[in-house]
């Protein structure tokens, strides 16, 4: 199954930037978008954020990096991730569409407020307790496999599978080279890369404030098209990897008909703002920046099982794809250099 290309985090190392648009390059970018640009969004500020990369930013992410379960026979209590199966009930007869087999979900996360009620039910229960939840349509509706909306309030019966402890050990070269799921070979690489994703992390959320400044007039509908299509395709990709139907994974993720609607909303515009950055800066993509990225994608994906060769990367994606994607990256490096990013947390190993 075709991956969509990770772009929104990633920066052009070398481009150079010119300010100033020319009708030959207005032109050029339009027939690049296949749409008159200008008709369908107008540039809001795009330079001149303030952004600060905080030790919270920093603590989160080492948290995230650093997270084990491991599974224990007490019973569950703050802080614990639960796996549990959940069955809905409406006016007592079940409904398949609000019920799954296995979810697992920590008693504190704050992701989800439905799976929160859930595990705080669960606190003080081991494997093979139940629990019993009532939820009002519209929390139901947030856990649903499908898009259907529900009005009564709903019932659910929980189960126990597995209570398990969370812990976040000590960065040390040991743990980094035998635990550790990133490519690294020691303590040193290991934070490397996590200030790195801080900064990839930064660009994404500064790009974003540019395209929450813009306004949207309308969309292409090639475009909207072209956006679900990706979109759902990622979305078929990552359940997959979860061994999960794709509503199984919507589902795990919260995600519901207006959420789904909402980020494909926002990734046509961030798309339309990118095309009129490239206009107003007069950015332009060279044959040999296209060629780069192609290779620094076949770096990324050579591991993969249907990716074995740089001819195969090119087989998957198109040149106008990778073109796209270039642009991309040197419109958010255009925002990003033009932003005031301050750095205040430090590197510190977790306790």
């Amino acid at each position: 199954m075709k991956r969509i290309i990770s772009i929104v985090l990633t920066v052009a190392l070398a481009a150079t930037l010119f300010v100033g648009c020319s009708c030959g390059q207005s032109q050029k970018i339009d027939k690049e978008a296949g749409y008159d640009v200008d008709k369908y969004i107008k540039l809001g500020k795009y330079a001149g954020f303030k952004y600060d990369i905080d030790q919270k930013k920093f603590d989160n992410l080492l948290e995230e990096k650093t997270y084990e379960a491991t599974e224990v026979s007490r019973a569950a209590k703050i802080g614990d991730e639960i796996e549990f199966s959940y069955t809905g009930y409406i006016k007592n007869k079940k409904v398949k569409d609000l019920s799954q087999e296995s979810i697992a979900a920590e008693t504190d996360q704050k992701d989800n407020e439905v799976y929160l009620k859930f595990t705080n039910a669960l606190i003080g229960k081991k494997k093979g307790d139940t629990a019993t939840v009532k939820l009002t349509g519209k929390e139901a509706t947030k856990i649903s496999n499908t898009d259907k909306k529900y009005t009564d309030d709903a019932t659910f019966k929980l189960k126990v599978k597995e209570v398990s402890k969370v812990n976040h050990p000590k960065v040390t070269d040991e743990w980094v080279k035998n635990e550790s799921n990133e490519d690294a070979k020691n303590v040193d690489e290991f934070f490397q890369i996590i200030e790195a994703e801080l900064d990839d992390n930064a660009i994404a959320d500064v790009w974003q404030m540019a395209v929450d400044k813009a306004t949207m007039n309308s969309w292409p509908p090639e475009l909207y098209n072209k956006v679900k299509d990706e979109e759902e395709a990622d979305a078929n990709y990552n359940a997959d990897q979860w061994d999960m139907s794709l509503k199984e994974y919507y589902a795990m993720n919260g995600d519901t008909e207006e959420s789904l609607e909402k980020e494909y909303m926002n990734q046509v515009k961030s798309t339309l703002v990118m095309w009129a950055i490239a206009k107003k800066e007069d950015i332009t993509v060279s044959a040999k920046e296209i060629e780069q990225k192609y290779n620094d994608l076949y770096v990324e994906l050579k591991d993969d099982d249907e990716i074995k060769t740089l001819a195969d990367v090119k087989k998957e994606y198109s040149k106008a794809e990778i073109k796209e994607a270039v642009y991309l990256e040197k419109a958010q490096k255009f925002v990003y250099k033009h932003s005031t990013i301050k750095k205040s947390y430090k590197v510190h190993n977790n306790k």
